[in-house]
């Protein structure tokens, strides 16, 4: 009988534990949710945050891997950015009205979509605080790019379809038709996060010439292949 009353009074501190747990990440996840909201309220949010910079060396591996792999992509579609982004727990979504479909038998053009990433995320933690993009910018609403996806993720109750963008790499596989002139700012030996409003109007994020280059390189090649906006 002690033995019992031992095994439940363990079993009754496991669940407590794991409810416990449980509660705190809701909380954490609402509060967080929250902090997102009341940051994203403010017009101007992105250029209190940092963003990355991509190293030289990770920069020109990337691009070598996007050029071999990206033409492979199950979904590829030139796209108009119709809303904002939206910044939404641990990732960001960005509602597109799809102009060409070049991969993709599912999709039609004149559909609107979803456009999500794990790389788009704001991280609040101070260490900066920072937007996450893969190193590229956020679309402009009213301005076309192309743009390379994995396929529609199941099981979520939007009345508009959400995509997931190609992910498995570590730029965002998102090309804007139009040219951008993009600035590098110097980084110190730490970190590679420069001031968002110091690069404000790029496109890509490139720590050094060689990676922009080798950026700029991939996207010609990409934009080439599939259409230039007429």
């Amino acid at each position: 009988m002690r033995r019992l009353l031992s095994d439940m009074k363990v079993c009754c501190i496991a669940v407590s534990l794991t409810a416990g747990v449980i509660l705190a990440a809701a909380a954490f996840g609402i509060v967080k949710r929250q902090s997102y909201t009341n940051l994203a309220e403010q017009g101007n949010y992105m250029e209190q945050l940092q963003v990355a910079e991509i190293p030289e060396k990770l920069a020109i591996r990337s691009c070598s891997e996007l050029a071999e792999k990206l033409p492979d992509a199950p979904i590829i579609l030139r796209v108009r950015a119709e809303e904002e982004i939206e910044h939404l727990f641990q990732t960001g979504r960005q509602k597109v009205h799809i102009q060409e479909v070049y991969a993709g038998e599912s999709l039609k053009t004149g559909e609107e979509i979803y456009l999500f990433s794990e790389h788009w995320r704001l991280s609040l933690t101070g260490e900066p605080d920072s937007i996450e993009r893969g190193f590229v910018n956020v679309m402009e609403v009213g301005t076309e790019y192309l743009v390379f996806a994995a396929g529609q993720v199941q099981g979520l109750d939007t009345a508009v379809p959400v995509f997931e963008l190609y992910d498995d790499f570590l730029i965002a596989p998102v090309f804007c038709y139009e040219d951008r002139d993009n600035v590098i700012v110097p980084v110190g030996e730490e970190s590679t996060y420069v001031p968002y409003r110091d690069v404000k109007n790029n496109e890509f994020f490139a720590e050094t010439e060689k990676a922009l280059l080798a950026w700029e390189e991939l996207k010609e090649k990409m934009i080439s292949a599939y259409g230039k906006v007429s």
